[in-house]
């Protein structure tokens, strides 16, 4: 079988990333057919050396550089300087192939490859946040300065890393711009991200997670609508809270994920009382599904991402999709299974919101077409079968590493 590692490159203070669950669920799918491990530099308590899908879990210490002062700068910068012991474990050997997942913090992501080039181990790269990272300038509105401080700190590492794999492992078509703007000239695979079916309506979860939230009770003639994510500037949540400030039509928004200190969320709620805004923070793994099933709408305003794994889980749960066309999401909503609106456009989405609530058999027409396409089109078997087929042609077609320049050394 084939000896995989799938490091997954993530800032540890982190307490959930999509690209790290995507990584971790194709590795559970690939088990069957290749000897996986994964490296997860997420902060991880009492982990099994072995898990029940198979996969082996290898312990990784995380650290901040020693001799600066790190307390005194935000999290948003500390980000991008954690590393991580995952290199040491690369030997020539060890593993047949490195499978990288997540470019954040892209120095520990290049410091990774640099050590499966010197391993002489061929590596391949999923794209998760490659939208984020092409756009990140423009989506977070950095000046001059630290805008410099993105391309040499994040940018470059990616590229680099980009244009020594032996291959890409794309996760939709909207990718390949991005690769080619990177210089990469390889192969590149679609194994897009998979989601497990969703279940039928379970009445007491329902109303469990009601209850544990403290949601308020609203009519049929009621929309409720969520939202869940990291409440980060690319996410585009003030984008979100402008448009439903503007409605004029009964709702319940919930809004669910991780928090941020400088978002006032008191500021936005609605002074009528058929309009509740409701803040959840983050959500339980076991929560998502009831949450799910309780809205009549899944919003997601994004302004920058590749192809998020909580689209299609509204889609797998049969909730139609209103989201920015953005990144790898048309994608993932062809064949009517949601609404587009341009990135960063709050009377758009809207608009968009009160013709969706006005017409309820139009919404469970496209819930219906939505599971149907992530059974069809995103399953993690199917990622697993796509990504397998690229590591058996990167190991047949394995080039001599000692002809080949080290891409990662280019400043460029």
């Amino acid at each position: 079988m084939i000896r995989v590692l799938a490091p997954l490159i993530v800032p540890p203070h982190m307490s959930v990333s999509g690209g790290a669950r995507a990584g971790e669920q194709l590795s559970f799918a690939l088990a069957q057919q290749c000897r996986m491990s994964v490296a997860s530099m997420l902060a991880t308590a009492d982990v099994a050396p072995v898990d029940a899908a198979g996969v082996s879990r290898v312990p990784v210490r995380t650290w901040l550089p020693p001799g600066l002062p790190w307390s005194r700068l935000p999290q948003r910068y500390r980000t991008l300087f954690y590393r991580s012991d995952i290199p040491d474990r690369i030997r020539p050997g060890a593993f047949d192939l490195i499978h990288l997942h997540n470019p954040m913090p892209a120095l520990e992501m290049e410091r990774v490859a640099r050590a499966a080039r010197r391993a002489g181990i061929p590596y391949l790269v999923s794209t998760h946040g490659f939208n984020e990272i092409a756009n990140g300038r423009t989506v977070y509105g950095f000046d001059r300065l630290r805008g410099e401080v993105w391309r040499r700190l994040v940018e470059n590492p990616v590229r680099r890393v980009v244009r020594g794999a032996s291959a890409i492992l794309a996760l939709s078509p909207a990718d390949f711009s991005i690769l080619d703007g990177m210089g990469y000239q390889g192969p590149i695979h679609v194994a897009s991200n998979g989601v497990a079916g969703g279940a039928a309506h379970d009445p007491e979860a329902e109303a469990a997670i009601r209850h544990k939230f403290n949601l308020p009770a609203c009519s049929p003639d009621t929309l409720t609508c969520l939202f869940l994510a990291n409440h980060t500037p690319n996410k585009g949540l003030p984008i979100l809270l402008e448009a439903f400030r503007s409605l004029t039509i009964p709702y319940r928004l919930i809004v669910a994920g991780d928090t941020r200190p400088e978002i006032d969320y008191a500021a936005w709620r609605s002074q009528r009382p058929d309009q509740h805004l409701v803040v959840t923070g983050r959500l339980a793994d076991a929560d998502v599904a009831p949450m799910m099933r309780s809205a009549d709408l899944f919003v997601f305003p994004t302004l920058a991402d590749t192809l998020p794994l909580v689209v299609l889980e509204a889609m797998a749960e049969g909730i139609p999709v209103l989201a920015s066309a953005i990144g790898g999401i048309p994608y993932q909503l062809e064949g009517g299974c949601g609404v587009l609106v341009p990135p960063g456009d709050a009377p758009a989405l809207a608009e968009a919101v009160a013709r969706i609530a006005a017409n309820p058999a139009k919404r469970a027409e496209m819930g219906s077409r939505a599971r149907a396409r992530v059974a069809q089109h995103f399953t993690w078997e199917a990622a697993a079968t796509n990504a397998l087929r690229a590591y058996e042609q990167v190991l047949a077609g394995q080039p001599d590493w000692n002809e080949i320049p080290l891409a990662l050394d280019d400043a460029a």
